[in-house]
């Protein structure tokens, strides 16, 4: 066989690949719990707070601030707007800031590393985008990950400061007050921004449902469709939220259990994607005529794609099967 036919066979197994990889994902898509969720906290709406999700009428204690209506943007504008305001509500104008200059940098050292290599301009500058994509994404990633967990370690916490409050006569709404001071970093600015706004007059109801759009935690939707249940329908509060509390520490611990199992492939990953680059740089500094050939030659620029193709495929597969997020 030529090169051309072990690079076009190649090709056509990375499309099947891929292909596979794409109907498992969106069949994962489907079956998320975050969509059931929603579809639940959707049905306890009432028809005036169906009617208050047309482009030409909003809430009138609106706690996040949406611009111009979605239906006037493009959808790629209204993702990206979406995840920027959750970015600001977790970390603040910082967390942008943060993303874009790690974006910047690492873009431009993506530059400068394929210049030094020889790669023609068109390879640098896609080489300089896609680094600085997949940089964009890392950071987001591990700020909506490090939020989530400092959130979850201290929610169950906040749910016992609100059930000792409830059983001693106060009143939920003063609870929420109470919860937004006394508890710990990221639960007290939430619970704080509820407060203030269910202080000036805000409903209960679309406090909370605005609270689960902005953090997307599928342990506090469970907080949120408590509270209005219970003032739709009765009940006791604090039993409810006491089994909540309960089910809240039970998923913390499954997620803990979850990531202690999946440890070892977590770091073979790490390993298997770092090897590739380390044998790079030995040979680059032990024999450079050889390794010269691949960023010299057409043949070899086809080999760095293809290889980078595949290692993508293949690390994406290793996270998928060791990252089990438990957390929505």
């Amino acid at each position: 066989m030529t090169p051309a036919d072990v690079v076009a066979a190649a090709a056509f197994f990375a499309i099947v690949v891929a292909g596979l990889i794409a109907r498992s994902l969106r069949e994962m898509v489907r079956r998320q719990p975050a969509q059931r969720i929603a579809m639940r906290v959707t049905a306890l709406r009432d028809p005036q707070a169906q009617s208050r999700q047309t482009p030409n009428a909003t809430p009138s204690h609106q706690l996040v601030s949406l611009g111009r209506p979605p239906g006037d943007e493009p959808a790629w504008q209204t993702w990206l707007r979406a995840k920027q305001q959750r970015i600001e509500t977790i970390t603040g104008r910082a967390g942008v800031r943060t993303i874009v200059a790690v974006a910047v940098l690492t873009g431009l050292a993506s530059f400068v590393g394929a210049s030094l290599a020889g790669l023609p301009l068109w390879a640098r500058a896609l080489g300089a985008l896609v680094d600085a994509l997949i940089a964009v994404r890392g950071v987001y990633l591990f700020i909506i990950a490090r939020f989530k967990q400092r959130f979850l370690a201290a929610f169950p916490d906040t749910l016992d400061l609100i059930i000792r409050a409830v059983r001693a006569g106060i009143p939920a709404v003063q609870a929420i007050c109470t919860a937004g001071v006394e508890s710990d970093e990221p639960v007290r600015s939430t619970f704080r921004t509820m407060g203030d706004a269910l202080l000036v007059g805000a409903e209960v109801k679309d406090v909370l449902e605005q609270a689960a759009a902005r953090l997307q935690l599928a342990d506090f939707s469970f907080f949120a469709v408590c509270l209005v249940l219970q003032r739709e329908t009765g009940g006791n509060l604090a039993e409810t939220l006491e089994n909540l509390a309960g089910i809240v520490r039970t998923r913390r611990d499954i997620r803990a259990k979850t990531k202690a199992l999946t440890a070892e492939g977590r770091i073979a990953s790490k390993i298997i994607s770092g090897v590739p680059f380390f044998i790079m740089g030995f040979l680059y500094l032990v024999n450079r005529p050889y390794v010269a050939l691949l960023f010299n030659t057409r043949a070899g620029h086809k080999m760095l794609v293809l290889a980078a193709v595949l290692l993508v495929i293949g690390l994406s597969l290793i996270r998928k099967i060791a990252n089990l997020d438990t957390s929505r």
